[in-house]
C-alpha cells in the first residue's frame, strides 16, 4: 500500500492545509543578532589552541590557575619526603610491596654510595638489620620478619614473603650503624 498518496491533515469535506514558508521573509522580521549570525558577521572563536587558551579573561585565569597548581605540585613532590624512600649511611633505599597470587613480595632496595652537592655524611659499612611488619586493613600487624645482611656501601636487595591476609602496608624499621628509620609502602595488587 503506498501511503505517500494519501491525503491526511484535514477532515473530510474541507480543503488541505498548505503550509507556506520563506526563508528570506523569516530573517527580515528577525531580531538583528539573528540577522548578524545569518550574514555571517558574529563573532568567531579564537584559531588555534593557545589563542582560545587566552582569548578571554576567564579563559586566562583559568590557564593561570592550571600552571600555578601544576607548579605547585611539581615542587610539592620534590620538597616532600616519601614515606617508602629514605636515605640512611649515605645510600638511598627504597621499600616496595606487591601483591600475587597469594602471597606479599617485599623488598628493600639499598643503592651503592653517592656523592651529592652539599651532603657530608659518614659511610660506613656495617650490619644492615631490616624488621619487616605486615599490617592489615584493621591497622595489627598480621606477620613480622627480620632480615640481616652485611652493607659494604654497594648496592643490595633485602627481600621477604608474606600470606596475604588482607594486607595493605609493609612496615620496615631498617638499622644500619645505630640509626633508625621506618620505611612504609603500600601493596601493589596485581
Amino acid at each position: 500500500m503506498d501511503f505517500n498518496s494519501m491525503d491526511e491533515g484535514h477532515e473530510d469535506g474541507e480543503d488541505p492545509l498548505h503550509y507556506y514558508f520563506n526563508h528570506d521573509e523569516r530573517i527580515k522580521r528577525a531580531p538583528k543578532v539573528v540577522q548578524d549570525y545569518y550574514a555571517g558577521k558574529g563573532p568567531r572563536p579564537a584559531k588555534g589552541l593557545f589563542k582560545a587558551l587566552v582569548s578571554t579573561p576567564a579563559n586566562r585565569l583559568g590557564l593561570m590557575s592550571i600552571a600555578i597548581f601544576a607548579v605547585f605540585v611539581f615542587v610539592y613532590s620534590l620538597t616532600s619526603e616519601k614515606p617508602y624512600r629514605k636515605v640512611l649511611g649515605g645510600s638511598e633505599m627504597t621499600l616496595s610491596a606487591f601483591s600475587y597470587e597469594d602471597e606479599i613480595y617485599v623488598s628493600l632496595k639499598a643503592a651503592g654510595w653517592n656523592e651529592r652537592k652539599g651532603e657530608k655524611q659518614e659511610k660506613k659499612a656495617g650490619l644492615l638489620t631490616v624488621k619487616f611488619s605486615a599490617v592489615d586493613n584493621q591497622k595489627e600487624s598480621a606477620a613480622v620478619s627480620e632480615k640481616n645482611e652485611s652493607y659494604t656501601g654497594k648496592e643490595i636487595t633485602i627481600r621477604t614473603k608474606f600470606a596475604d591476609y588482607d594486607i595493605i602496608t609493609i612496615k620496615a624499621d631498617v638499622a644500619l650503624n645505630g640509626v633508625t628509620k621506618e620505611f612504609s609502602a603500600a601493596v601493589e595488587k596485581r
